[in-house]
């Protein structure tokens, strides 16, 4: 007999099942990237996400079996969907029942674009995503830094690093990732409000922050975290970038070999990153830096407007 798939949209109530099925769905259960709910809620409460109304749960047969966040990215006119399955008998049919939820939920916000994010190695993902007329647009790669020694490498003559300041320096990080990152692909620029619920967040310690300075600009950032906070041994770049001004002084190497020093600082053994595949300057970087790809990931679209 064929199981019954029910969707709903999420409430706060739902927060404890909500998080194991994220965890579960996601690979991130019993690893140093497991949400627990006092994390989970303010993941869900960042600005511009409205979780009521962008979050659904599927059920098969009365069992939680997958969820869907669907994150408005109005600026850029895109919503990006995040979407996994867990533990379901039918899987695809639970993701082809939340992935036809989150279109018609983006077919309502005032965007052209939805995209979504699945590992290159996902065959199945990829065909119900062709299927509903998406397209791949990009290739991302994560690569993967361990060992026990990191290169000693000053930065160039009148830069200075510091980090970052709680309650003095929100607008600063807003404004230095916004510079850096204007026109790439897939960014949508952050407000004061979205930066500080991030800067809040389990996984960053204002320490690992680092500015690059001259005098008061700021000319260069990275932003590592530790998904398990302190005590884990695994970090992560979340972002890093150069002003616009500030590009072509040999800042970029070591901008990034600044947060890896502090990470390692800190007992961190592994530091990954993400990184669009199409950037053969950053790929060299990293690659200069000890970092090895360890896998991919491809970005479909689909376009509303049609």
């Amino acid at each position: 007999m064929p199981s019954t798939i029910y969707l709903r949209p999420f409430t706060w109530d739902d927060l404890p099942r909500w998080t194991v099925l994220y965890n579960a769905a996601f690979g991130l259960a019993a690893t140093e990237m497991e949400f627990d709910d006092p994390e989970m809620r303010p993941h869900l409460s960042i600005p511009g996400l409205a979780p009521e109304r962008d979050c659904f749960i599927a059920q098969e047969s009365d069992v939680d079996a997958g969820l869907a966040i669907l994150w408005p990215e109005l600026p850029i006119r895109r919503a990006v969907l995040q979407m996994g399955v867990s533990g379901a008998h039918s899987p695809q049919a639970v993701e082809q029942a939340l992935l036809d939820a989150a279109i018609e939920r983006a077919s309502g916000l005032p965007v052209d674009l939805l995209h979504t994010q699945l590992p290159s190695k996902d065959n199945a993902g990829c065909r119900t995503l062709y299927d509903a007329g998406f397209l791949p647009v990009r290739q991302y790669a994560t690569l993967r830094w361990s060992g026990d020694a990191l290169p000693k490498e000053d930065l160039p003559h009148d830069f200075a690093l510091r980090p970052f300041r709680p309650g003095l320096d929100s607008q600063r990080l807003t404004d230095i990732q916004n510079a850096a990152f204007a026109n790439s692909w897939g960014f949508s620029p952050n407000t004061v409000e979205q930066i500080e619920a991030r800067v809040a967040s389990k996984s960053t310690t204002p320490e690992g922050i680092l500015f690059v300075t001259r005098g008061d600009d700021v000319a260069a950032y990275n932003w590592t975290v530790r998904p398990a906070g302190p005590g884990g041994k695994l970090g992560r770049i979340a972002m890093t970038g150069v002003h616009p001004n500030y590009r072509g002084m040999g800042l970029s190497r070591p901008t990034v070999l600044a947060g890896m020093r502090w990470l390692a600082s800190q007992g961190v053994e592994v530091i990954e990153l993400e990184m669009d595949s199409s950037n053969l300057s950053a790929a060299k970087v990293y690659q200069s830096l000890g970092f090895e790809k360890v896998s991919d990931t491809v970005w479909y679209e689909l376009r509303l407007s049609d």
